[in-house]
């Protein structure tokens, strides 16, 4: 499941994700990403991962799409997990020019929220 997360700036996107992550949980996702990137020259992404079980193939292949198309898009993001998994796309991203990105575990997340609007 992707909850939104609010956030008083419009170009910042806040999500959690827990439970099971399906193709079906991302289509909204990915079109509200392509409306702000339309709005705003950069955004930074805010995520936290909570208790994530699965992804499912389809989602994971969705995810990817659209991460390949927009990667560019993204000057900041924030990370909020206490998965050790997590620090691999968090090291990738910091691979991308222009991106900054950063994990944070759960206890961090007042500062992670912090961080990312600043």
């Amino acid at each position: 499941m992707i909850q939104l997360i609010d956030f008083s700036s419009n170009r910042i996107l806040g999500f959690r994700l827990s439970a099971t992550i399906t193709e079906d949980d991302i289509r909204p996702w990915a079109a509200l990403l392509d409306q702000k990137s339309n709005q705003h020259d950069k955004l930074r992404a805010y995520i936290e991962f909570d208790d994530v079980g699965t992804v499912t193939l389809k989602a994971a292949f969705a995810d990817l799409k659209f991460d390949l198309t927009h990667l560019g898009d993204f000057e900041k993001a924030a990370l909020v997990a206490d998965q050790s998994w997590t620090s691999v796309p968090t090291s990738l991203g910091n691979l991308v020019p222009g991106l900054e990105a950063r994990q944070f575990s759960s206890a961090e997340k007042e500062q992670a929220r912090q961080w990312i609007q600043y």
